[in-house]
């Protein structure tokens, strides 16, 4: 058993990991937190009894308290992540660290090099890698029972509610405060086309933009806030709408912390970021993009973000050399069709997979599950989504951003690079 310190006591570190440890046979004890909202850190501490000498309001505090756990989880703002990475590790942690692993290109490559350095282990909760759908995926295309993948389309649907909360009014709305929605969202759908198709990149072009939450969009009778707004009972975006009720889990918990009160919840959305227009809001990341890349075996992939779309989900379609899969995240579906050289005939595979126990298409659980297992045993080597697996994806989307902002210019993926 492996004794975890949480950093960062949010939606991810709390709701997420600490609660599947707490809940599920992971290999992990919650040993501490790091979290500065006091608030949460006492709402921590008491619902998996970490006493007060391993309860830090800051990670200075923590690194440099006696050394008293294995493992650290980062699970903070995305801009904190190579800072807290770095002292951590530095202080003989094993790291999980949450995506993206930093903001910059080269704070990624940099963290290579201070565990190279270290000696310790960084990982990456690029979680989807561990969902039973995509390693069903993987099983299929490594068993070479289809053929060669000749091409990989892979869309992801932020979901409308989703992307407003996130991306227009949230945390990661603008690039300068956070980074481009391809790194803080998507990293792990490249990292997903890097990882089934198993062969280098050798080069990516990619186009998007922000092109409906924007001013020319608004209704002209919009207000700057919903609640002021004659149009909140009947717009789809409308803050109070969304936001107003009792309901204890994300995001909705995220605008007024620890409250569920309809009051508190109000006040927010009068006072605070959640309460804006979406029309109106300082927002600059793309609402859709492209991304193309070129593998070295002459096969190609194509990836799409989405923002206008009804449901929060990932949908694949593999073209192998003798079949064709589908299949869809959120629903928990594959399904092979198998070609037969005759028109109007198809022979369809159904691939069964296990229900969807919690997020990611159950690829948190799974994260801990084999993560637990390797330290402690050695085992799923092959699974793991170290620090250097998932580096080729942080690469790619900086890459491809470089081309977006040249028009879609076709880039050359570096051999050195991977």
């Amino acid at each position: 058993m492996k004794d975890v310190v949480i950093i960062g006591a949010g939606a991810r570190g709390n709701r997420v990991f600490a609660e599947l440890i707490a809940t599920r046979p992971t290999g992990f004890r919650v040993h501490g937190v790091v979290e500065p909202n006091e608030a949460r850190r006492d709402a921590f501490q008491l619902r998996h009894g970490i006493p007060d000498d391993r309860a830090f309001s800051t990670v200075a505090e923590f690194v440099n308290a006696p050394k008293t756990a294995d493992l650290a989880f980062i699970c903070t703002p995305d801009p904190t992540h190579y800072e807290i990475c770095e002292l951590v590790a530095g202080a003989g942690y094993d790291v999980l660290l949450e995506k993206p692993l930093a903001t910059s290109l080269p704070d990624c490559l940099s963290l290579l090099e201070l565990q190279q350095s270290l000696g310790n282990q960084i990982f990456v909760a690029h979680v989807l890698r561990y969902s039973p759908f995509f390693r069903a995926i993987k099983e299929v295309i490594d068993s070479g029972r289809l053929g060669v993948p000749r091409h990989i389309h892979l869309t992801e649907n932020v979901g409308h509610w989703h992307y407003v909360h996130s991306y227009v009014r949230g945390n990661w709305r603008r690039a300068d405060i956070s980074a481009p929605i391809l790194l803080t969202k998507s990293s792990h759908d490249l990292d997903i086309l890097y990882w089934l198709k198993g062969r280098r990149v050798i080069s990516i072009w990619s186009r998007g933009q922000l092109g409906y939450f924007t001013p020319e969009n608004a209704p002209p009778a919009a207000a700057e806030r919903c609640v002021d707004c004659t149009l909140q009972e009947e717009c789809t975006f409308s803050a109070p709408r969304f936001y107003l009720n009792e309901r204890d889990e994300w995001p909705f918990d995220l605008i007024a912390p620890g409250s569920t009160s309809i009051d508190e919840r109000r006040h927010a959305l009068e006072t605070g970021p959640y309460g804006l227009c979406v029309w109106g809001c300082d927002n600059d990341v793309c609402d859709h993009q492209t991304v193309a890349l070129e593998f070295d075996d002459g096969a190609t992939a194509t990836f799409e973000l989405q923002a206008l779309t009804a449901e929060n989900t990932r949908r694949i379609t593999i073209l192998f050399e003798r079949a064709e899969l589908r299949g869809e995240l959120r629903t928990n579906q594959l399904e092979i069709t198998h070609f037969t050289g005759r028109k109007d005939e198809a022979r369809r595979e159904v691939i069964p997979l296990p229900p969807i126990i919690d997020s990611h298409g159950g690829g948190d659980y799974e994260l801990l599950r084999v993560l637990g297992e390797h330290l402690s045993a050695g085992r799923h080597r092959e699974v793991m989504s170290s620090l250097s697996a998932s580096l080729p994806s942080h690469i790619l989307a900086f890459l491809a951003e470089r081309s977006r902002e040249l028009g879609g210019k076709r880039i050359v993926v570096p051999e050195n690079f991977f």
